[in-house]
């Protein structure tokens, strides 16, 4: 049997909406350009955390969306160079 090894860290998402943009006769109304994604790798175990470590580091606001999306183990976490509690954009 293998074990899973408990999260050293996390990759999370922010996601930036689109920007409105001027309709046109193809198009009809306004439409909102697709959102757009950056990711940070966090040195943090538990995701929450990891989530706000993030915010931080972007200088996101509070309700700007944010997702822990994949857990990072501590080989990976050591192979990126972070420090325990450290954010990096990835």
């Amino acid at each position: 049997m293998t074990e899973k090894s408990s999260a050293a860290g996390w990759v999370v998402q922010l996601s930036i909406p689109g920007k409105a943009v001027e309709g046109d006769q193809w198009r009809g109304p306004a439409l909102a350009d697709a959102p757009t994604f950056q990711f940070y790798n966090v040195a943090v175990a538990v995701s929450e955390k990891a989530i706000e470590a993030a915010r931080k580091k972007a200088g996101a606001a509070e309700d700007a969306p944010m997702t822990a999306v994949r857990r990072l183990s501590p080989s990976e976490v050591a192979h990126v160079g972070l420090k325990t509690g450290e954010a990096r954009l990835a």
